[in-house]
């Protein structure tokens, strides 16, 4: 699996795309949300602080899904529970409206997560969820 890559050939150009997907219909904001892609035993996850609507490569942790990943976002541990659920496939964590308390939330307490088996296929399952939301 190479930098951008996931189980399902996503690359940066998916992330980017997915990003700004979400970006677009209003479910992240700044940095906000994130993005990750595992084949089972390898994970690539959005950066802490990355902006979904402006991701490049540097954006993107690569590493082993149980190892370590310094800088991924803090909903990492979110990403690889659902792995370990459902194996390898994509996550798209976004934050409609009303889903995240003014107090703010732990990972995995607030917004939407969707799992797919690409990049794309999260982020339609991320808005069909946020729009029974709204």
């Amino acid at each position: 699996m190479d930098a951008g890559a996931g189980a399902a050939g996503d690359g940066v150009e998916a992330f980017r795309a997915a990003g700004r997907a979400l970006f677009s219909l209003g479910l992240v904001k700044g940095a906000e949300g994130n993005l990750s892609v595992s084949d089972g035993r390898t994970i690539v996850i959005t950066r802490t602080g990355a902006r979904l609507d402006e991701l490049d490569l540097p954006d993107l942790v690569r590493g082993a899904v149980d190892g370590q990943l310094p800088g991924a976002s803090s909903d990492r541990e979110v990403h690889r529970r659902m792995y370990g659920e459902r194996g390898a496939g994509a996550v798209a964590h976004c934050h409609p409206r009303g889903s995240v308390p003014e107090e703010g939330a732990a990972p995995g307490r607030h917004g939407v997560y969707a799992f797919g088996p690409t990049l794309e296929a999260a982020v339609a399952e991320a808005v069909r969820v946020a729009r029974g939301l709204t």
